[in-house]
């Protein structure tokens, strides 16, 4: 999973030329994101037109990612973990986007107040990027380069209800549609 961090200090680093993080600053990273094995710290720029530095944060979740198509009956509550810790992140306006794998943990967070998950099958998947500063930025990667995203996730959940998620990449996230499969064909829930 890619993240993008305000972090205090990175915009006076910036500007002062120092570009690395010590030791120190990440294990205080690593304390306050609370989120796993972080793999990667970059301090990165998506402004545009001004500079905007953030920290880029790659990081190791230990349990699979959803494929589109394959069932998950197990670690659904390791997604549900990280979308409760990255709703507190936005909540103290900490993080400024997230990547595909950060709107699943939104997502799944998000039906897990719905319903009580027993399976979970991520059924599709559509990226709609809002903004790509790759030309703009130079040797900006991954999330950095396309930051401004939203996501529209579907879920069929313990094979009967499905749920469209709208997820944007600054953290918003909203059921577009809840579907329930019966005897009679899909209904529309309300």
């Amino acid at each position: 999973m890619e993240l993008l961090l305000l972090i205090d200090n990175i915009e006076e680093q910036t500007y002062n030329n120092c570009l690395e993080i010590s030791e120190a600053e990440k294990e205080n990273i690593k304390k306050k994101i609370d989120l796993g094995y972080i793999t990667k710290f970059n301090i990165v720029n998506i402004g545009p037109d001004t500079d905007w530095p953030v920290l880029l944060l790659v990081i190791f979740l230990g349990f699979e990612t959803i494929k589109i198509g394959k069932p998950l009956n197990d670690g659904f509550d390791g997604w549900i973990g990280i979308g409760k810790k990255l709703n507190r992140l936005f909540r103290r306006k900490k993080i400024v986007a997230i990547d595909k794998d950060g709107a699943t943990a939104l997502a799944i967070n998000l039906i897990s107040k719905k319903e009580n998950i027993i399976s979970l099958e991520k059924i599709q998947e559509s990226i709609i990027n809002l903004a790509d500063l790759s030309g703009m930025i130079h040797g900006n990667k991954g999330l950095s380069k396309k930051p401004y995203n939203y996501y529209i996730q579907s879920y069929c959940i313990n094979n009967s209800d499905v749920y469209v998620i709208g997820i944007k990449s600054t953290g918003e996230v909203k059921i577009i549609k809840h579907f329930v499969l019966n005897n009679h064909g899909i209904e529309e829930k309300r």
